[in-house]
């Protein structure tokens, strides 16, 4: 699985990019499960996510004929887009 992951320098935050074709089967999820919850501890957030949220994330993007998601990750909290 191929995550773009990069940290902005000024406020630490971090972005993280998939492309929704990486989603194949359950390893996929918790790879992006386990980033989003181990970069969530620099900022000692607790994401309220489950890999069962990822899942139905990824099926609405791909309703929507998105191509990605994207996750911010930030002292002021956790956005998930697509």
């Amino acid at each position: 699985m191929k995550l773009d992951i990069s940290q902005n320098s000024k406020d630490h935050s971090f972005n993280i990019a998939v492309k929704l074709d990486q989603f194949k089967n359950l390893k996929e999820y918790e790879v992006l499960f386990n980033m989003i919850n181990a970069l969530s501890l620099d900022f000692d957030l607790d994401p309220e996510i489950t890999i069962e949220d990822l899942k139905n994330i990824v099926a609405e993007a791909k309703k929507e004929s998105a191509e990605e998601i994207t996750v911010a990750i930030g002292s002021e909290g956790i956005d998930l887009e697509f």
